[in-house]
């Protein structure tokens, strides 16, 4: 029975993908700032801040003790901004920016990394650079183009594992909320994009995904 790892498993996504895996008999290991909004479909439940590297060394730990063989698949969801422009929302707000989409995405990877083997996956959720050169998305854009190349190094340096960008483009979750223009008309189910990451596992293929 394959085991999946999911940072940011109370988002859309994660927890399409957490429902997803569990459906197909995968052993889902789910973590999150706030548990209770993981769906109880999770075999595990693990709490957790990006803004803070001790909780991700502590929930990597935990599930080393509980995991039955090696993680197979590891997917980082977890992302926040802070919307305005970039002489405004201060050092505090670009930090949390950061800390949310890149230095938590650093940080889990280089923890889960000791949890899997050759040919295990580990994904993050990334995006256009271009569809979010906007004003006041300017921490946002910047934390995603050091995300790329932070996958980048990540698979010249781990080349046995497949290590994957998803862009999935527009998709209905809570992160329009935070913005002030419209949700596109076409924006994705998470369910969609956690059928896609599901479906590239299955492929065995290192590539990114642009949808």
């Amino acid at each position: 029975m394959p085991n999946a790892l999911i940072w940011g498993a109370s988002s859309g996504m994660g927890q399409a993908l957490v429902n997803q895996l569990s459906d197909a008999g995968w052993t889902t290991y789910a973590v999150a700032r706030d548990t209770s909004k993981i769906p109880s479909t999770a075999d595990y439940t693990y709490e957790f801040d990006a803004d803070s590297p001790d909780s991700i060394s502590q929930a990597c730990f935990l599930v080393s003790q509980q995991v039955d063989g090696v993680v197979d698949l590891t997917v980082y969801f977890s992302g926040n901004l802070a919307y305005d422009k970039l002489d405004a929302i201060g050092y505090d707000g670009w930090m949390a920016t950061m800390n949310s989409n890149l230095n938590g995405a650093f940080l889990c990877a280089t923890e889960s990394l000791h949890l899997m083997e050759k040919g295990g996956h580990l994904m993050f959720i990334g995006a256009y650079i271009d569809h979010i050169r906007l004003p006041k998305m300017g921490a946002y854009a910047v934390a995603k183009a050091a995300l790329a190349e932070l996958v980048t190094m990540l698979r010249k340096e781990n080349r046995r594992m497949n290590i994957s960008i998803i862009r999935p483009g527009a998709v209905d979750t809570p992160f329009w909320e935070q913005v002030s223009f419209k949700k596109p008309d076409d924006a994705k189910s998470p369910d969609v994009i956690a059928q896609t990451i599901i479906q590239h596992y299955d492929s065995n293929k290192g590539d990114d995904i642009n949808l």
